[in-house]
């Protein structure tokens, strides 16, 4: 099973693709969506159709992607709600099942901790995964984060970032934390 995780941004969109089988998960590609057009709408119209493309070219089963934060800055929500609903048309025409996972879902799911810092989440992403190199973008590792989010949650696989963590990783979190 392939799963597309999606961190939606009218800006810079990460995406994550992670396969599963057999209870783990390994790293396919991850990247971002990030237009140049100036006009929003513009913008929603490149962010549908590259994700259009990204599903056409690696055919995912499933799709994961987070819900909408709301801060104080009601434009900024509604523009993160436009994008993030266009996002989930190109998923939903694709014809595949999306699941939604607040912020604090996915952190804990990954790290342990809901109140992790990105790059807690990044480091922990890149361990899991057994990557080489964390990914280049944040926005790139929250997507894959949200996939693995996706496969724990659905019961399909146990990472080390969950339930009882090793020694060293606790460990460096821990420096990560107070940095």
């Amino acid at each position: 099973m392939l799963v597309l995780g999606v961190d939606p941004s009218s800006t810079s969109t990460g995406y994550g693709f992670v396969e599963y089988s057999k209870r783990k998960a390994r790293y396919i590609d991850c990247g971002c969506i990030r237009p140049k057009e100036d006009a929003f709408e513009d913008r929603l119209v490149y962010m549908f159709d590259e994700m259009t493309r990204l599903i056409g070219e690696y055919a995912p089963d499933e799709g994961a992607i987070e819900t909408t934060f709301f801060g104080k800055d009601a434009t900024a929500a509604a523009k993160l709600g436009q994008a993030r609903g266009c996002l989930i048309i190109a998923m939903r025409k694709a014809d595949l099942p999306i699941a939604h996972y607040t912020p604090t879902m996915i952190k804990r799911s990954v790290t342990g901790n809901g109140q992790a810092t990105k790059q807690q989440v990044q480091f922990m992403v890149a361990r899991t995964l057994g990557m080489k190199e964390r990914p280049k973008s944040l926005d790139a590792s929250d997507a894959l984060a949200i996939a693995l989010c996706h496969t724990q949650q659905s019961g399909r696989v146990l990472c080390e970032g969950r339930g009882q963590r090793k020694p060293e990783i606790e460990a460096l979190l821990s420096r990560m934390v107070r940095r």
